[in-house]
């Protein structure tokens, strides 16, 4: 870089500090993580990467949240805006009952048979998560999108972010946003957590700790 060359680099946030010179800081705690809204949080899980599916298998089964499935075979089997409207509305009911509440896409992978076809499966999965956090009704305390592609989407789809000031990372690998000005709920934390990053435990050592957040 010195010399002239320029470089793309596909990296975790941490590269960033690094680059230009900042001191490593601490992970983000409950007690600093960006003031909560109203409300409880909200995962949206798309990744189908083992990593995420044993993180969600173990939040499910020991986070106490609320849980909704997105059936997929549904969405694509012709009741694709019933099924989007149910899972947004039972969203919102757990929310609304102040809980930490799971979206999520059905472990089945289901492909296409080409894969131009397979890639039109997966827009469509995507285009429905968009949809149903545009559904919610409620300002969640933070949201936390499981995937690269996923949190990508709902940040920019769902969400209207524009801009946003990294907090800092709660996990190594997983950093904290802060929304900016512009977005659909300026000011919450939102949370990217790539798919393998983590060990089994982690999504759900996220909320629980979030959910002592003051």
């Amino acid at each position: 870089m010195e010399t002239g060359k320029r470089f793309l680099l596909r990296t975790a946030a941490a590269i960033i500090p690094a680059l230009i010179g900042l001191e490593p800081r601490p992970l983000l705690g409950a007690g600093d993580f960006p003031p909560p809204q109203s409300g409880c949080g909200l995962v949206v899980v798309g990744s189908f990467v083992p990593m995420s599916s044993r993180q969600l298998a173990h939040l499910l089964k020991h986070g106490d949240v609320g849980s909704v499935e997105l059936d997929v075979k549904r969405l694509l089997g012709g009741e694709g805006e019933a099924e989007i409207g149910r899972v947004a509305a039972e969203a919102n009911r757990s929310l609304a009952s102040r809980r930490d509440t799971v979206v999520y896409t059905s472990r089945l992978l289901v492909t296409g048979a080409t894969a131009e076809e397979s890639i039109r499966i997966q827009a469509g999965v995507a285009d429905a998560l968009i949809e149903i956090v545009r559904g919610i009704d409620m300002p969640p305390r933070y949201v936390l999108a499981k995937g690269g592609i996923t949190s990508h989407d709902i940040a920019a789809k769902a969400l209207g972010v524009k801009r946003a000031v990294v907090a800092g990372q709660i996990l190594p690998g997983v950093p904290v946003w802060r929304l900016g000005e512009g977005a659909r709920f300026p000011g919450m934390g939102y949370i990217v957590f790539p798919g393998n990053v983590g060990g089994e435990t982690s999504m759900t050592d996220v909320v629980r700790a979030l959910r002592k957040a003051p």
